[in-house]
């Protein structure tokens, strides 16, 4: 455009998705850092060039407007008077500049044919934040959870009263901007009181933060569309200030158990979004009332209400007693600064490092997330003898399992399942004999399993950075929280998912209790996870049943419910294979095999009945 350098270095791009990508760059005139967002040329020309066009005005549109003074707000919900007192270049991300055409229209570039969206340059995102404070340990305080709640519900409202709905709100879409908290990816907004049908490939959402009755719509299919109103937008950021609380996504856990059963994370997702719009009560962590009843009491009472026609607009919350108490306005928190009549921005005293943001869409390939060679150090292992490290072919799956070829099996098998890498951490391993080393820790949330201490090597610090890079982005379940959009493929994935996998559960809920009623229940042995049946130590007993849907289910103590080992599909597709008496401790004992995805086979579960009668049974 002739007035803007844009710097082409690694550190310097910011986020990247399927049709654009952003990097930061400089005004030549005033030496302003902004940022550049770039639309992606097309390999090939056809109607696609025409979609991205209108996108691209679309978002000069929007931005534009979202910048003019509030107007008059025809539903009075919507309206609240500390949105009079705001100015909407503190709510909004500021459109700078746009490439343009001889009558300065929106339009590519005259000199290079490409669309250029200049804005003012944010410095990191929510997300950044909350993954900050997570890493560190340090939950916020109170205050500073009241002070971000009240910015985040004000921005939102500022949005609705410009008769917009946003559809994909979530931490990563919460930006600083020099000292405020502003709404990005404003440019998928949708005009309240539209209709939106499946097939609608310009709308995108993120699975653990939607609205059950967005849920729904997608897997019910009871409606051939959807009407977009605010209450959408009400749920996500319910579920987005959960995380002040608890420095993660809340339901992050939850759709780690389909992961397990998924063959792919948009499988996974089609479970989740099942069983969301399904439930009759918010699924709130214990820990958040624990943390402050008050601010409980406005999610449970006003954004997290299953039944929208119940949920309370944004301005509305405005309102709420949590967010009006006198409480904690005298005390200011350390890291957050608090404006009556202006959105309190995020901690400014405190180095968060932005995070870059790759919107690459989940699909159902069945191709590996990443292949090549570690090293593993043998179990019991010293890291500082050479000796005690072997070379192996490793991938992360497209499901999120880290797999490996065994030699000795002659197979690929899975060496840590994709749901249990969530909440894994992965540091540095200091001191080994290999200069790339980093250890991997997951916490097994099953009593009877071990929890996972693994160390691994690379062979240079570029794919020391790769795998350890993937790792965290499969233990931070990035999969759940990145944009699926709708459209033509995934309306055709679902409708097969509604006639094959739509029953599949792994928690079982109060709701679906009757299903997973037993019709046999035994006790059964079982062998811990990588332990060896000819041990007794290896050996656990637990009480387990085959339910009316032919799921194989069993009480959890650890977690106080019953939980689904092996689901209906699971049991239809397994073989079992029975385990001579002189070959195992306990005798009466077989596997159960599950079926390879792709070329990748599973260890098989291995358990024993209390009788040959009973493994007959079984």
């Amino acid at each position: 455009m002739g007035k803007y350098k844009m710097s082409m270095t690694k550190q310097d791009l910011m986020g990247e998705g399927t049709s654009s990508i952003c990097r930061k760059g400089v005004c030549m005139e005033t030496g302003t850092e902004v940022a550049i967002k770039v639309y992606k040329a097309l390999k090939e020309s056809h109607k696609g060039e025409d979609v991205r066009l209108q996108k691209f005005r679309r978002q000069i549109s929007v931005l534009k407007m979202l910048q003019e003074p509030f107007g008059t707000v025809p539903d009075e919900t919507l309206w609240h008077p500390q949105l009079a007192a705001t100015k909407p270049s503190k709510l909004f991300m500021s459109l700078l500049d746009y490439s343009k055409d001889k009558g300065g229209n929106p339009a590519p570039d005259p000199t290079d044919g490409v669309m250029y969206v200049i804005t003012e340059l944010a410095q990191y995102s929510l997300k950044d934040y909350l993954a900050l404070r997570r890493d560190q340990g340090k939950s916020l305080s109170r205050g500073a959870v009241k002070n971000i709640s009240k910015a985040i519900i004000l921005v939102v409202a500022g949005l609705h009263a410009k008769g917009l709905v946003h559809l994909d709100l979530k931490p990563e879409n919460l930006m600083m901007f020099n000292g405020r908290l502003k709404l990005i990816d404003v440019d998928g907004c949708v005009p309240c009181g539209s209709e939106v049908s499946i097939q609608d490939s310009s709308i995108s959402f993120s699975p653990c933060y939607c609205a059950p009755e967005w849920a729904r719509f997608l897997i019910e299919e009871t409606e051939s569309k959807i009407t977009v109103r605010p209450h959408l937008d009400v749920w996500s950021v319910g579920m987005t200030i959960c995380e002040l609380a608890t420095l993660d996504a809340v339901l992050k856990p939850m759709y780690a158990n389909f992961l397990r059963n998924g063959h792919s994370h948009r499988e996974a997702g089609f479970l989740f979004m099942d069983w969301l719009g399904s439930i009759a009560k918010a699924p709130i962590p214990k820990s958040i009332e624990r943390f402050d009843p008050a601010f409980h009491q406005m999610l449970i009472g006003s954004l997290l209400v299953c039944d929208h026609t119940k949920r309370k607009t944004l301005a509305q919350c405005l309102s709420d007693l949590y967010l009006e108490s006198d409480k904690d306005k005298v005390a200011k928190d350390a890291t957050v600064e608090h404006r009556e009549s202006e959105a309190p921005p995020l901690p400014v005293n405190e180095k968060v490092d932005r995070t870059t943001r790759n919107r690459i869409e989940d699909t159902s390939s069945k191709a590996p997330l990443y292949k090549g060679t570690l090293w593993k150090l043998n179990t019991d292992g010293n890291p500082q003898d050479a000796t005690h490290w072997l070379k192996r072919d490793m991938w992360v799956a497209f499901n999120g399992s880290l797999c490996y070829f065994s030699i000795k099996e002659n197979k690929r098998l899975v060496l840590v399942d994709g749901s249990k890498l969530t909440g894994a951490k992965v540091m540095p391993l200091v001191g080994a004999a290999r200069e790339y080393a980093f250890r991997l820790q997951c916490y097994n949330h099953d009593e009877h399993e071990k929890d996972v201490n693994m160390c691994f090597s690379a062979e240079s610090p570029e794919e020391y950075t790769k795998w350890t890079g993937l790792l965290m982005h499969t233990a931070n379940m990035d999969g759940a929280i990145q944009t699926m959009r709708l459209g033509g493929d995934v309306a055709a994935e679902i409708k097969q998912f509604r006639l094959n996998v739509k029953n599949r559960r792994m928690k079982v809920g109060e709701d679906k209790k009757d299903q997973f009623a037993p019709v046999f229940k035994a006790k059964l042995w079982k062998v811990k996870a990588d332990g060896d049946r000819r041990k007794e130590e290896d050996w656990f007993e637990r009480e387990m049943w085959i339910a009316k849907n032919g799921s194989l289910v069993y009480w959890s103590k650890k977690e106080d419910r019953d939980l689904v080992y092996y689901t209906s599909d699971d049991i239809a597709r397994a073989t079992i294979t029975l385990i001579p008496n002189d070959d195992s401790f306990i005798p009466w004992a077989f596997q159960v095999h599950l079926p390879p995805i792709g070329e990748v086979e599973f260890t098989p579960g291995e358990f024993a009945a209390e009788s040959e009668v009973g493994r007959v049974n079984l």
